[in-house]
């Protein structure tokens, strides 16, 4: 058996080669990759509407990381009045870290 790896860079190259070193013959396609960005325009539009929102889906500790990245950056801190869903428990974990307040994730 082959596994394909589809998580980002460059935690799944670090997969595929704990995978391939323990015997298991892995490769690694991203379908998509994160970057920061710095066209402040585009951000200071999502920001805005990030404190409007009322729920919050959090898809993955890449995305918490850039996020968190920006606000520091911006001086502005994660909303306090929205509803944080994470998918999976260890990124609920990391976004936990920022943000100190309940939320919710999806159990096995």
């Amino acid at each position: 058996m082959n596994i394909l790896v589809i998580r980002p860079s460059p935690t799944g190259e670090e997969l595929v080669n704990d995978l391939n070193k323990i015997g298991i013959p892995s490769w690694h396609f991203s379908l998509f990759d994160f970057y920061p960005s710095f066209s402040s325009r585009s951000l200071s539009k999502k920001i805005n509407e990030l404190y409007r929102s009322k729920i919050i889906l959090i898809f993955s500790k890449k995305s918490i990381y850039y996020t968190n990245l920006y606000l520091i950056n911006n001086n502005l801190k994660w909303p306090v009045d929205a509803k944080y869903y994470a998918i999976g428990k260890s990124t609920a974990f990391f976004l936990y870290k920022y943000i100190k307040k309940k939320l919710f994730f999806l159990q096995k």
